[in-house]
């Protein structure tokens, strides 16, 4: 087990949770974003060295069984250092309330913010998925350009 990471990206296992929940009524799908599903896993954020976000963009009614996911998840979960979680495009009612209400993009698994992770892997099967990884990575707040980009801490 690592120590404790003193870094600025400890703070990513804060949950966003407090700040989603009460959007939840507001939307026609709420459950899509609830997580805790059979087979979920939930690692502790700083035991891992290497954080994964994975990524199926589109919603996660259609992402859920996409079993390339599915078993990269699986994969990188059985590593006792590495940690992976799962995020899916939200639909526009929620991206609105997200915008409005500051909440960046978000894992179901522990409602974690996409920004915060060491690797954001996105799983395509048609390019209509592009315009949805572009939303989740602006809502994550992930910089488009390398200029802008941070440098890595590690």
């Amino acid at each position: 087990m690592s120590a404790p990471s003193t870094t600025p990206r400890a703070a990513a296992t804060n949950s966003v949770w407090p700040r989603l929940e009460p959007l939840l009524p507001q939307v026609s799908k709420p459950i899509q974003y609830v997580g805790g599903e059979l087979g979920a896993v939930v690692k502790d954020w700083d035991a891992a060295t290497v954080r994964w976000a994975l990524m199926y963009p589109d919603a996660y009614e259609v992402g859920l069984p996409n079993q390339g996911v599915q078993i990269l998840y699986e994969v990188l979960n059985e590593l006792p250092d590495t940690l992976a979680e799962r995020t899916y495009a939200v639909w526009p009612d929620l991206e609105s309330l997200m915008r409005t209400h500051g909440v960046p993009q978000f894992t179901v698994d522990a409602h974690r913010s996409v920004r915060d992770f060491d690797v954001f892997g996105i799983s395509f099967s048609t390019e209509l998925g592009y315009t949805n990884m572009l939303t989740a990575i602006d809502l994550a707040g992930i910089p488009m350009l390398a200029p802008t980009a941070p440098t890595p801490t590690r």
